[in-house]
């Protein structure tokens, strides 16, 4: 038998998150992870804007979460001997003259995000700018799969990490603990995305799943030191490799809330191609093409604490599209709360739900 304090199901963003700040307070814990190659965590773009939709809103908790990220990524990074983060600026290419209005109105007041480039001139050179181009900055880019990959080796490492699919059948609840074939742990939490919607603990709580799709394009002589948008995102993979003149980039994605398949289609490929087409002035091949599904919440807020009446079954999920910035910060109030009792913001509490998670 085996014994630890925490035993934690899926190392997606989420999980590795928890895990990572449960080993910096000395926690015990376990994971279990199924290994898949594609999930929301592996195929997400790792973008953090500090702005975001057609209005060009400042994105939730924008002044804690950004620099909460950078400081936890370069932490994480350097502890792990690899750089997972960098600052970089979005080029936002009006695809309508609305847009354009539109940032022009929020400029003054986001004076600290929104800006115009100077070099327009040199831009329109590498892609259509028809109605001007805007700079959001500073924004953040991770390499997500180094950072997923590099922590899975120190799991396995400090035999962490069982590598398994996780059959809630087999799990065992008592007013002590809580027992998964050979393992006892006084706590288990669940970080596994879509597939905590089907757990009866917390099948009641307002998810809203929504389906996102990206091609990995070769592009010709684009620099590979800024994001670019147009209606879709073109962000660079640097981890990739390529050379001066063939970079990498990941084009997407979908937002889809309705959707018949959680596989890649043709119709986003198309859709998507014409568009790169249509907008950057550099030949492209497309590489790869990507699906998955987003464990998103109505709310657009993450779900994060411990079940009002099963008190040693916790959650740390929906993430939806914001989990780079969420999953760090939210991960290390939940660990505190494992580990100090502290408290958790109440717009991520699941304490939210106390009467929706009544028996």
């Amino acid at each position: 038998m085996i014994h630890t304090g925490t035993l934690l199901v899926g190392q997606g963003l989420s999980g590795s998150w928890l895990s990572w700040w449960l080993s910096q307070y000395n926690e015990e814990f376990m994971v279990i992870d199924e290994g898949r190659k594609i999930s929301s965590s592996r195929i997400a773009s790792g973008v953090i804007n500090p702005v975001t939709g057609r209005v060009l809103a400042k994105t939730w908790m924008a002044e804690t979460l950004l620099p909460f990220a950078l400081g936890a990524y370069t932490n994480m990074g350097n502890q792990l001997g690899i750089r997972c983060i960098q600052s970089t600026r979005i080029l936002h290419s009006f695809p309508s003259m609305q847009m354009k209005e539109a940032f022009d109105k929020r400029l003054p007041e986001l004076s600290e995000y929104l800006s115009i480039p100077e070099d327009q001139e040199y831009w329109n050179s590498l892609m259509e700018i028809p109605y001007g181009l805007g700079s959001i900055s500073p924004a953040l880019l991770i390499d997500l799969n180094l950072l997923l990959n590099s922590w899975k080796i120190v799991l396995e490492k400090q035999q962490q990490l069982i590598q398994e699919k996780f059959e809630p059948g087999e799990m065992e609840l008592n007013e002590h603990s809580i027992r998964y074939r050979d393992i006892q742990a006084e706590r288990i939490v669940f970080c596994d995305g879509i597939q905590g919607m089907d757990l009866p603990f917390f099948s009641r709580l307002p998810f809203s799943p929504n389906k996102g799709e990206a091609l990995l394009l070769e592009i010709e002589d684009l620099p590979g030191d800024h994001i670019y948008k147009k209606g879709i995102s073109l962000v660079p993979c640097p981890h990739l490799g390529g050379t001066e003149n063939q970079r990498y980039f990941w084009a997407g994605s979908t937002y889809e809330n309705r959707y018949q398949t959680d596989a890649p289609t043709d119709a986003f490929r198309e859709r998507t191609e014409l568009a790169v087409r249509s907008w950057i002035k550099r030949p492209f091949k497309t590489l790869h093409h990507w699906a998955a599904i987003r464990p998103a919440t109505v709310e657009r807020r993450p779900f994060a604490g411990f079940h009002p009446h099963l008190p040693r079954v916790g959650i740390l999920n929906g993430m939806g599209t914001k989990g780079c910035s969420l999953a760090p910060y939210f991960g290390q109030q939940l660990a505190k709360y494992i580990t100090d009792g502290c408290s958790i913001r109440p717009e991520a509490s699941i304490n939210r739900f106390s009467s929706l998670l009544s028996p």
